[in-house]
């Protein structure tokens, strides 16, 4: 349990900030998003419990 509330602290503070698409640095913290996603997917062997989906992706908070 403790994993996964560091790791959604870690993804609220990868999409919180507004970086403009076309900076290098916004597709660093997409790679970034997408390992811790990867990450906890490997760990608990479930769906990451913090990202909201809907028909078109995943839902920002």
């Amino acid at each position: 349990m403790k994993f996964l509330v560091a790791a959604e602290a870690l993804h609220l503070s990868i999409i919180k900030p507004f970086i403009s698409p076309h900076c290098d640095d916004y597709w660093a913290t997409c790679v970034l998003h997408e390992m811790l996603l990867k990450a906890v997917r490997d760990v608990t062997g479930k769906e990451v419990p913090f990202i909201q989906r809907n028909t078109t992706g995943p839902v920002r908070q």
